[in-house]
């Protein structure tokens, strides 16, 4: 009961803070801001958790590993789909806000579907790059938090990308989860949709994360009962 409401709280409290940050304090002209910060916490959330999860998994379930044969990749996926179920909690959360606005859900809505798709294998590609490594690298743990703190704010989740200069753009759109969050923003705050080249580059994207950790994985997972 308590992870149930931790999983709640925990991005309601980063956004309650940066809220009145950024909207008494700094000052950011966002229309609906707290749906825009909520959503783009909300789905950092679940990045940030899937990672760290995977990381706790594979090294929580060394045991097992060293003692029972059966498919590794199965630790990282629960670690990811565990995750991801506190995200479809907190989106609840966020329709709840959603629905006291003078907003209205389109078909344009349906597109999260994608986007949301989309970040689970982004992060399930990641978690099993970073627990191939971290079976045999255990600064990686550390490393990651430092890289996770970084990442949270060049991505944009509390300013918006108009904010950017131009010149940059195409250097922030590197990053898979400024994709992810942009266009979940436009298609259900925003009500309009994303140009095609860049949902099909998202995709991209997503299938190269996916099947470079996966692989990476599978190739190391034979040692793990060793390093672990």
């Amino acid at each position: 009961m308590l992870g149930v409401f931790w999983s709640f709280l925990r991005p309601l409290l980063l956004f309650g803070v940066l809220y009145l940050v950024f909207s008494v304090f700094v000052r950011f002209d966002i229309p609906n801001y707290a749906l825009y910060l909520l959503l783009g916490i909300i789905l950092w959330n679940f990045f940030e958790e899937a990672t760290n999860l995977a990381l706790s998994n594979i090294e929580g379930k060394a045991a097992v590993i060293k003692k029972v044969a059966f498919p590794r990749t199965i630790v990282v996926l629960s670690a990811t789909v565990t995750a991801f179920i506190s995200l479809l909690f907190n989106f609840v959360v966020f329709l709840l806000f959603f629905a006291f606005s003078d907003l209205s859900l389109s078909i344009k809505t349906a597109l999260l579907i994608i986007y949301l798709v989309a970040l689970f294998f982004i992060a399930l590609g990641t978690n099993y790059f970073l627990t191939a490594l971290y079976a045999k690298f255990r600064d990686v743990k550390t490393i990651w938090e430092v890289l996770l703190r970084i990442a949270f704010w060049l991505t944009p989740i509390i300013y918006t990308l108009s904010i950017v200069p131009q010149k940059f753009h195409s250097w922030v759109y590197l990053n898979p989860l400024t994709r992810v969050i942009q266009y979940s923003r436009e298609a259900i705050i925003e009500n309009r949709v994303s140009n095609l080249d860049g949902i099909l580059a998202l995709i991209l994207m997503t299938a190269t994360i996916f099947i470079f950790g996966y692989f990476v994985f599978r190739a190391r997972a034979r040692y793990f009962a060793e390093e672990l």
